[in-house]
Order: structure tokens, then C-alpha cells, then sequence
């Protein structure tokens, strides 16, 4: 299992490229009219009022209502259901120094394809197929293939200067997306055994109104991952040291890095608890619970 703490895509310079839209960004000299979008500070802003001239959106609540993040920054923040998205298909460019490993998580399209460039040469490149199907004969010839909506690339070489260049390939008509997207260096935690589970939680709320009628507020799920780590006995100190600091911060966490067949198990989140119980002379268990967002 691997752990990937994510570098921060939203810093300037971070994303150099994204043929993602976004809305146009505030003009001081702009007659805003009722109900206008417009970014500014990385969110989109809804005028409250027109005309509205002049009036900053980060700091007049009387004329601008904060909406969500921009479409271009959307996939980089905590939540897999705020997706950036683009019709025809979807790329982006990052030039974030060395990292060793890539997660992408809601994605929408045909193939993702992941290019790393250091200079002019290209270094890494790689396509996967997004359509899957259950692998019968049956399947592929009369079941439409279903949506892989996750992909991990992990083991990548890179150096301070490349940049990497992902892209979502779907449909001309058709929209690409991408829920959200970790990149940073991986830290091995140990093997998964076996037992490993994925508790799924519905946000939803579900009741009856005042006359019996069923009511459903859709707030999406979240995927958490429980499970225990055997990893060697040299490496508890390191592992003890990796948990301390990182209390509270989101990350990826990746049960079977290079295993396709598990690849919805990755879960995006926090670990709640962490449990490292020195098992024998040469090896140490860890039982771990993690809290995915949503």
C-alpha cells in the first residue's frame, strides 16, 4: 500500500496549461447586470445586483455572492464530486518538480493518457482505456462497457524541471472530466493483506414529509478503506515518523499500487487511526482506518 500526499496544484505557476474554460475574470471597468459569473481568486463569483461596477468580489458581500472553485482548479481540491470538465475532451499541464506518482479519481472520458517531459525529451508516456467491460464473451459482444472512473501511475521517474501533461480523450459531443487529481511523491506503508474493505457511506439524507412522501436530498457517498499493513521490522521507525506528520492531511492512499483490478479501491482522505503493533522479530503490523472524502 502507498500513501501520496499531494503538492499543491493551485499555487501560481503550478498549472502552466489546461484547455479547461473557465469564467471570465473580474474587470474593474466591467457593468456587471443581475446574476453575471465571474473569477477571481481562484472562485467564481455571482453578482448580486447591476449594474455592478467596480465592486471587488472577495470583499464586497453586498455585491458578489462565492460560489465554487473555477473549473480549471476544481479537480485539485479535497472533493472527488467538484469536477473540472470540458466538452471534446480534457488536458492539463503541471510543472510541480519531482514526484513519483499520479492519481486521478472521477474521471469521465474514453482514455487518459499521461505524457512527462523533461525539456524536449520525452521521458514517460503512457494510454489507458477508461471502457472496461467484466471480461466474458457475453460482455464485450452485448453489454455497453462500463466507466472506469479511476487510474493510477505510480513508480514514474521525473526530475525538478519536467512537466507533465494529462489528458482526458472522449466523444467530440461528448464531455471529458475529472474529479480530482493527486500528484506528489508515494510513501510505501507495507502489503495489504487480505480482508482489506471499502466501506461506503451515503451523504443522502432520506425521509418522510409532513404527508408520508418519500423525500431524497442527493449529497453523493464517501469511500473509506480499513484494513491491516505487514511491512519489516527496519521499517518502523520511518513509518511511525510518516504517520506523526502527516495528522490530518488528505492524501491518496492506494491499497494495490499496479493492480487495474483494484483500482476503485483507492480512497481519498485521512487516517482516523493508525494501529502499528510490533508482530514479530522481523515484521510489524499496522491496522488502519481511513476517512475518505467525499
Amino acid at each position: 500500500m502507498i500513501a501520496v500526499p499531494p503538492i499543491d496544484c493551485t499555487a501560481p505557476g503550478v498549472l502552466t496549461s489546461t484547455t479547461a474554460v473557465d469564467a471570465d475574470a473580474w474587470d474593474v471597468g466591467v457593468a456587471y447586470a443581475l446574476n453575471d459569473v465571474v473569477s477571481a481568486g481562484g472562485y467564481n463569483w455571482t453578482s448580486l445586483e447591476g449594474p455592478n461596477t467596480g465592486h471587488t468580489p472577495a470583499t464586497e458581500p453586498l455585491w458578489w455572492t462565492k460560489g465554487g472553485v473555477i473549473n480549471s482548479l476544481a479537480m485539485f481540491d479535497t472533493s472527488v464530486q467538484t469536477a473540472t470538465s470540458n466538452t471534446g475532451g480534457l488536458s492539463w499541464t503541471l510543472s510541480v518538480g519531482r514526484f513519483t506518482c499520479i492519481g486521478l479519481m472521477g474521471l469521465v472520458g474514453q482514455s487518459v493518457t499521461l505524457d512527462i517531459e523533461d525539456g524536449a525529451t520525452l521521458i514517460y508516456t503512457e494510454t489507458r482505456t477508461l471502457a472496461s467491460s467484466d471480461g466474458t464473451y457475453y460482455g464485450f459482444c452485448f453489454e455497453a462497457p462500463y466507466q472506469t472512473d479511476a487510474a493510477v501511475f505510480s513508480g514514474l521517474l521525473s526530475s525538478p524541471t519536467c512537466t507533465v501533461t494529462i489528458s482526458i480523450a472522449t466523444s467530440p459531443a461528448a464531455t471529458a472530466a475529472c474529479g480530482l487529481c493527486v500528484i506528489g511523491k508515494q510513501f510505501f506503508l507495507g502489503d495489504a493483506l487480505y480482508g482489506f474493505a471499502n466501506p461506503i457511506e451515503d451523504r443522502g439524507r432520506h425521509y418522510l414529509d409532513s404527508l408520508k412522501n418519500p423525500v431524497n436530498v442527493e449529497r453523493g457517498y464517501s469511500k473509506g478503506v480499513s484494513g491491516v499493513i505487514v511491512t519489516e521490522r527496519a521499517a518502523y521507525n520511518r513509518l511511525m515518523g510518516f504517520l506523526a506528520a502527516n495528522i490530518g492531511v488528505p492524501m491518496l492512499w492506494v491499497a494495490a499500487p499496479g493492480q487495474n483490478d483494484f483500482v476503485s479501491a483507492n480512497a481519498f482522505g485521512r487516517y482516523v487511526s493508525a494501529v502499528p503493533v510490533i508482530d514479530s522479530h522481523n515484521s510489524i503490523t499496522l491496522a488502519l482506518e481511513i476517512a475518505g472524502y467525499r
